[in-house]
């Protein structure tokens, strides 16, 4: 990705707003050269709570794809003096504009076959786990059914509680099992893949999924983090 303003901080706070957004599209276009459908890029708002994110925007032959692209804390942070350049670096647009890239990229070439009462789809939402949506229609016992099944690797030591909040797609809810113990389910996140790893010793944190803290290789807690809606 040959474009050096996402990744300077000298080179890309003193560009107006609409030279960032015409930049980003511009490199997104680029890391989706060779995905089928793509026709154009853009980069739009972020949701009505987040009105100054950047989401990404992929005109395909279908229609459009959207992702969350950058938020208004990390644009601060970047652009901030006071911060050391070192620091400010691993926050830099660029980096968030290839997971972008690779999420959407995925998004972009999910696989379905019509079967003889139904049809099935098959994607990967993330490294390790098989996403399979079903719909189903079964007129001789009068029946439909839409299901989604998500198979992973290794999630042999993971809470399962931790799991369906993590896959969870719905409001949140105070789940109860039939002894009486009860536990909250989160709402799902708008944010998109952004895993954080939280060290129970050291209580040091680092983006993506560890198996153990990188820097005291204490034992962790794997969730997936959003930031708050603004009030």
């Amino acid at each position: 990705m040959d474009f050096p303003e996402l990744f300077d901080p000298d080179l890309w706070c003193p560009l107006s707003d609409r030279a960032r957004r015409d930049l980003l599209a511009a490199a997104l276009l680029d890391a989706l050269q060779g995905s089928p459908g793509v026709r154009d890029t853009r980069i739009e708002a972020g949701t009505v709570d987040r009105p100054y994110d950047y989401t990404a925007v992929v005109e395909a032959d279908v229609g459009n794809l959207k992702t969350p692209l950058w938020s208004d804390a990390r644009a601060r942070i970047f652009c901030d003096p006071s911060i050391h350049s070192a620091n400010r670096r691993q926050l830099a647009p660029g980096l968030e504009l290839r997971k972008a890239a690779e999420r959407l990229r995925t998004r972009l070439d999910a696989r379905f076959s019509l079967e003889t009462r139904g049809l099935t789809l098959t994607m990967s939402p993330e490294p390790g786990v098989q996403r399979t949506w079903t719909a189903e229609r079964a007129r001789f016992r009068d029946r439909t059914a839409v299901s989604r099944e998500d198979v992973i690797e290794k999630a042999a030591d993971v809470d399962l509680r931790d799991l369906l909040a993590h896959f969870y797609t719905g409001p949140s809810l105070r789940a109860v099992a039939d002894d009486g113990t009860a536990f909250l389910l989160p709402a799902a996140s708008e944010e998109e893949g952004r895993l954080v790893t939280l060290c129970i010793a050291c209580h040091r944190w680092s983006e993506g999924a560890e198996a153990k803290c990188p820097e005291c290789g204490g034992p962790v807690e794997t969730v997936l983090a959003a930031r708050p809606a603004r009030r």
